[in-house]
């Protein structure tokens, strides 16, 4: 069945996040529904004092904390976790691991996609001009090559999920992890984002429930990489997209709780020091800005001279890391992870990247955000 697509607009931006897996009925969607417009910033405001207890947000700026609300408290963190890939992408390629312009074949690429992601893998082939099959959901040429350095930009500008799994493959999951480390973001949830989308597909293979984390992802490593090498698996999985239907929206729901998580201070302080130049290579910070600000380049408001974002959403969650490069010099960066309390419509339109923009720039919008907060 076809799987739907969220685009993420702001006033300052026009960036592609994924929505894997939403699929649930009209009906089923209207039981969890709310008034709030997530696609507005004052949307927000009116969800935040309904659901304090299902965020979790942080904002600084060179002067100092701005606001902080459960900053300790891990939440799924969905595409937002692919900027620690990001950075070890980055960090590669400034020390001379990697070549950017290295020709990677789209059939290598695919081996590591699931077609959960809603259309961020097709949106990333559209844009790089590479046709799709006949199911619309994979490169018709899988011999077709394309670089390190556009697949870097799909994965944060499509958010497509094949490629944080590729590089961290490749690098090794350590190299991942330090790279997170290496910009304030101890012991990040490095996962195999192609077999967490198994697990739900293919529940035979999933782990145990209370299964503790280290097993799984062992485990999801060890899925990830029969994906990678075994077609009857790749096969089992198309067939099973092609014939039946996705589960359905509460088991989408708590499947997608136990996904990768942190809390918003980790994942702010890694967008903080690749923006303010305090990550430990200045080169990787640089190739990594310029692929986080790329979408936003050119569509940016008076005083900002660069916008680094990567979202992210799954049922239920709408997760968002950002940074703000001001004319004034200062440099403002943040994270927002909401789980819970969000229904399928809000989803497919829903911006989390808004308030934190908003509260950046208008210290008077920022003092709404706050009362929202307290309550």
């Amino acid at each position: 069945m076809p799987l739907s697509r969220r685009t993420l607009l702001t006033g300052l931006t026009a960036t592609a996040a994924a929505l894997p897996l939403l699929s649930c009925s009209r009906a089923t969607a209207l039981g969890e529904r709310t008034e709030a417009d997530l696609s507005t910033a004052d949307g927000w405001l009116t969800w935040i004092a309904q659901h304090r207890d299902r965020l979790a947000l942080v904002l600084t700026d060179t002067t100092g904390p701005l606001l902080a609300h459960r900053a300790g408290s891990p939440q799924p963190l969905a595409s937002a976790v692919k900027a620690a890939h990001l950075a070890a992408y980055a960090t590669a390629v400034a020390d001379g691991r990697l070549d950017p312009a290295e020709q990677v074949r789209v059939g290598d690429w695919e081996r590591y996609y699931v077609p959960t992601d809603g259309g961020a893998h097709v949106a990333a082939l559209r844009e790089l001009g590479i046709p799709t099959d006949d199911t619309g959901a994979w490169a018709a040429d899988p011999d077709r090559r394309v670089t390190l350095e556009q697949l870097a930009t799909a994965m944060i500008g499509h958010s497509d999920s094949a490629v944080p799994d590729l590089l961290r493959d490749r690098l090794g999951t350590e190299a991942v992890r330090a790279a997170a480390l290496a910009g304030g973001w101890p012991d990040a949830d490095v996962r195999s984002l192609c077999a967490e989308y198994l697990f739900l597909l293919l529940p035979a293979e999933a782990p145990a429930p209370g299964t503790p984390l280290p097993r799984r992802r062992e485990i999801g490593f060890a899925l990830e990489r029969r994906h990678r090498d075994e077609q009857a698996l790749r096969d089992q999985v198309r067939t099973r997209l092609l014939t039946q239907p996705l589960p359905d929206w509460n088991t989408q729901l708590a499947w997608a709780t136990g996904t990768a998580a942190s809390d918003p201070a980790q994942l702010a302080a890694l967008h903080r020091s690749l923006a303010e130049g305090t990550y430990p290579s200045p080169r990787a910070a640089e190739i990594a800005r310029g692929i986080l600000e790329r979408r936003a380049a050119g569509n940016l408001p008076d005083g900002v001279l660069g916008l680094g974002y990567k979202g992210g959403s799954l049922p239920g969650v709408l997760t968002a890391g950002i940074s703000l490069r001001l004319a004034d010099g200062r440099i403002a960066a943040g994270s927002l992870l909401a789980h819970g309390g969000i229904s399928a419509e809000q989803l497919a339109t829903g911006d989390p990247g808004q308030p934190l923009i908003k509260a950046a720039l208008d210290p008077a919008w920022r003092a709404r955000l706050r009362a929202a907060l307290r309550g």
